[in-house]
């Protein structure tokens, strides 16, 4: 059983994820630059990391290539931004850890994610599927983005780290208010707008954190706040980073393994039938294929702490590295017929979907079962769900993760971009990844909308501007950066 991947787009040895060609189908460059020695993008100034065991070496090098470059402070904006977060507390978050401190912060952050804590959570999980299904089921259209997939992780999300259910919507915005200081193209007046909320944020999150003090409950803040027999608890500002920055990495990533688990099963009636036919077998493989074949995020930049040499090339001391995790996990050296899907792949697990090494993602046991309970409740309560005979995916603009633009549409409701006066179908052209519009039926002749991104997720008849994530690093004192390597934003 395998389906080929549309390769449409002609690959272009400069890397550009915002733009076409690369932002369609990314996999063509990804191709392309395998075949060549680690060189570096005119247009990213960051030398592109492709190959899976070029990669590997990447990761399993912590002393050589240094994460403190892999996710980008929120402090690093302009001063008019920076003024609004007076009070908003910023350590260093752990996947831009080296060792010793990664340990230490590691080990007082996996209690929340145990085998027994996830177990627990099981249960709210399945509840929380079936009461969101529940509440669309009788409709005669629905969104699985904003009606479900992105609810549900919300709504787990909250308890995994100890934040009220009943809050998971305001929540959200604060959390989308800190990715957006994360995005160096997005205007300034909207980050002071997002600086000025990370403070309600703050007050919130301190809340949480003095009552987990006097009464823990076993939750990520609790975890924090006490430490563990062996490592002592975090300090408040690192307790605050740390949560904010959870939040943020648990969400889109797992969101989108979902939708994008469900559209691959989606497009192919064969595998979908096979899934319900025996969920116990067959879910998690094609778990997996999905996580291998279309990677939740890109991947991480990391630092050159010295000169080495990496896939034939040498890199300077400084240079900034982008590690595309999802061009290694179609590096057909490691995985053959890597654009298909395969359920038969002994090496499947070997993906680099949750990264590796070091900073292998803690939460990726955690994930997979959000993931495999979302699809096992759509396919017991949706079961005839069809995609449409018209249905091309397109990828969106964006700089760390690889997601794919499909906005929904209905047959009786039209969908407009920020403002009512706007037709949706105009709007497109005014973004630069384009959407594409797509409805699925099931057999009951009933209209559902499928959207597996945040760029264009249609709520109440409306679609939601995107976060654009850009490059954004830091470079430790010390190290100085390559003259190519570009200007911090």
């Amino acid at each position: 059983m395998s389906i080929s991947e549309d390769t449409a787009v002609g690959p272009n040895l400069d890397f550009n994820p915002m733009i076409a060609p690369h932002r369609q189908n990314p996999h063509l460059f990804y191709a392309e630059a395998r075949k060549q020695q680690v060189a570096i993008s005119p247009t990213l100034g960051m030398y592109v990391v492709t190959r899976y065991q070029d990669l590997m070496t990447v990761v399993n090098d912590p002393g050589t290539y240094s994460s403190s470059v892999a996710i980008p402070r929120i402090y690093d904006n302009p001063p008019e931004v920076v003024a609004e977060l007076h009070g908003v507390p910023e350590t260093s978050m752990l996947v831009n850890e080296d060792e010793p401190l990664h340990h230490a912060v590691r080990k007082v952050f996996e209690p929340a994610l145990s085998a027994k804590r996830i177990r627990e959570l099981t249960p709210l999980m399945r509840d929380t599927a079936n009461s969101l299904i529940d509440s669309f089921e009788p409709a005669d259209s629905a969104d699985l983005h904003s009606q479900f997939a992105s609810p549900f992780v919300q709504k787990v999300l909250s308890a995994i780290i100890g934040f009220p259910v009943e809050d998971s919507a305001q929540v959200q915005r604060w959390s989308d208010y800190q990715a957006m200081l994360f995005n160096p193209l997005a205007p300034t007046d909207e980050k002071v707008h997002a600086a000025r909320g990370m403070r309600a944020y703050t007050e919130y999150l301190q809340e949480l954190v003095d009552a987990r003090k006097f009464e823990p409950t076993g939750d990520l803040i609790s975890c924090l706040v006490h430490g563990t027999d062996k490592y002592p608890p975090l300090s408040n500002d690192q307790v605050h980073t740390l949560v904010r920055g959870s939040r943020v990495a648990g969400y889109d990533t797992t969101r989108d393994s979902i939708l994008s688990t469900l559209l691959l099963m989606l497009r192919d009636r064969e595998l979908w039938e096979a899934v319900r036919s025996d969920s116990a077998r067959m879910l998690p493989r094609i778990m997996e294929e999905a996580l291998r074949r279309d990677a939740p995020h890109r991947g991480l930049l990391r630092l050159a702490t010295r000169e080495t040499e990496l896939g034939g090339a040498s890199i300077p001391q400084g240079a900034v590295l982008f590690l595309l995790f999802g061009a290694g996990n179609r590096d057909d050296r490691m995985f053959p017929e890597p654009d298909s899907v395969k359920l038969d792949r002994s090496n499947v697990r070997k993906h680099l979907a949750f990264g590796d090494g070091l900073h292998r993602c803690p939460g990726e046991p955690t994930a997979r079962v959000e993931i495999r309970v979302a699809i096992q409740t759509i396919i017991a309560r949706l079961p005839g769900l069809h995609l449409a005979p018209d249905f091309h995916p397109e990828y969106v603009a964006s700089f760390p993760l690889q997601r794919i633009g499909i906005a929904a549409g209905t047959r009786s409701r039209r969908c407009v971009v920020n403002s009512p006066s706007h037709d949706f179908r105009d709007a497109m052209s005014s973004f630069p990844s384009g959407v594409t519009i797509v409805t699925t039926t099931d057999t009951d002749g009933r209209w559902w909308g499928f959207t597996a991104t945040s760029f264009c997720s249609v709520v109440n008849g409306t679609a939601a501007g995107a976060r654009l994530p850009g490059r954004h690093r830091r470079v430790p004192s010390g190290v100085s950066p390559p003259p190519n390597a570009g200007s911090c934003t």
